[in-house]
């Protein structure tokens, strides 16, 4: 049969993935990270044993968590990426030369490490000059932040367990609002549309105590649980999709492998189910 890594969710689900190799595997500070070679998906990253990215399908969510707002942003100049320590997430957005600095707060130095060994397409965004990053709380962070400071605020966090938990209350979003200009942008991973009322009502909540007007989006993610995985984007004021940025898009769009003109706003059409959960 060969060797197989299991994912359990909820322990309600489980999904398979058959390994050539374990190629890395060590406890950090915060979490265990592995490093496993996979006959379907080629190298993935696992936290505590939970898949993060893998090398077939990484693309898109890094595509839709940066230049969904990046594009709707009328001059995204300063952003700060809270986690997303493997660099895929500041990758896309050093493809915009609009923007000058990114901060990226990631709390495990051992991810970033990791992903530059392991996924050096990935890691070595780290290393452009436009780049800092801080090995941190992103928590503590963004409450530490002065009023108005940025302009895009990414949430590329883990699930709402261990180390990410913080990044899914309401304390936090207000603090994210409070560094954001007046026409600050936004985005967090809000996870499946098919996970549990209450956590999506959580999620929902959370984010509402900072910001008034938001907006969720959806894409297929072949390795994430349940297959369909969701994005909020938040803002002090409206958000209007199909007034993206087309020449800023014009400018990144030929190098992307998922995003294209037409999703920049079909994105933002949700199933009836999932629209229900999410404007309640």
């Amino acid at each position: 049969m060969g060797l197989w890594f299991t994912e359990i969710e909820d322990n309600e689900i489980s999904y398979g993935y058959k390994t050539k190799d374990v190629l890395f595997s060590s406890r950090s500070e915060f979490q265990t990270i592995k490093i496993i070679d996979t006959l379907a998906y080629g190298k993935v990253m696992l936290l505590d044993d939970l898949v993060m990215l893998t090398e077939s399908d990484e693309f898109v969510y890094h595509e839709v968590i940066s230049h969904i707002p990046v594009c709707l942003h009328k001059s995204p100049e300063k952003v700060v990426v809270i986690g997303g320590g493997d660099g895929g997430t500041v990758r896309e957005l050093l493809k915009h030369q609009c923007i000058k600095d990114i901060t990226l707060c990631e709390i495990d130095k051992m991810v970033t490490d990791v992903s530059k060994e392991f996924f050096p397409s990935l890691g070595k965004a780290l290393e452009d000059d436009r780049v800092t990053v801080k090995i941190g709380d992103g928590v503590a962070y963004m409450k530490d932040m002065g009023a108005g400071e940025v302009d895009l605020v990414i949430v590329d966090s883990t699930d709402p367990i261990g180390p990410g938990e913080g990044l899914f209350c309401k304390e936090f979003y207000r603090s994210v609002a409070s560094a954001l200009k007046d026409d600050g942008l936004m985005v967090c991973q809000s996870e499946s549309p098919w996970h549990s009322t209450a956590m999506l009502h959580r999620i929902r909540d959370n984010v509402a105590a900072g910001f008034e007007h938001r907006k969720s989006y959806i894409a297929g993610i072949p390795t994430y649980p349940r297959g369909t995985w969701s994005w909020t984007l938040a803002a002090k004021n409206p958000i209007f999709p199909e007034e993206y940025n087309r020449s800023r898009f014009d400018q990144v769009k030929a190098g992307l492998k998922y995003l294209n003109d037409g999703m920049m706003v079909s994105v933002f059409s949700l199933p009836n189910f999932y629209q229900d959960q999410v404007s309640q």
